[in-house]
């Protein structure tokens, strides 16, 4: 997502746009954002919407990121680049089902097991006067493998 302007985040199967109340504590959903966006691009911006109790976020930094409890997670899997999705309600663990590197979404995508080397980037959102969830910009950290940005 290159675009700094606030993108509307709509559910990745259909593109219906979501609403904070469409995500329920320990719901995860598969989205994307919206607007003319590459194949290559889209690649990258494929996101992960969990809705956690805000009293089990570990960082205040990761709580200003999310809105009421919902955090906004890269689907790739920083290790090889693999599509997430083995969520883990009770222990808020995401699960790569490729080489099996699990992420700790109530520490901040924080890396807890398995051959990833960074954790998982969060995307920070808010909702607009409409009340749909939007990016208020891009990604702050690389996403996906490492290997994705050498030329």
């Amino acid at each position: 997502m290159k675009d700094p302007a606030r993108r509307e985040i709509v559910h990745a199967n259909g593109g219906a746009r979501l609403r904070p109340d469409d995500l329920q504590v320990g719901s995860q959903i598969s989205a994307r954002p919206t607007g003319n966006v590459s194949l290559d691009d889209l690649a990258k911006a494929a996101i992960l919407l969990v809705r956690l109790h805000p009293d089990e976020v570990q960082s205040k930094t990761q709580l200003d990121k999310g809105y009421q409890g919902i955090m906004a997670f890269s689907k790739i899997c920083s290790h090889a680049g693999c599509p997430l999705g083995l969520y883990e309600h009770t222990t808020h663990h995401m699960l790569c089902p490729c080489h099996q590197s699990t992420f700790d979404l109530s520490r901040g995508g924080k890396v807890i097991f398995g051959p990833a080397a960074r954790d998982l980037p969060q995307l920070a959102i808010t909702v607009n006067s409409e009340g749909y969830l939007v990016a208020r910009g891009d990604f702050d950290e690389p996403v996906g493998p490492s290997f994705w940005e050498r030329g």
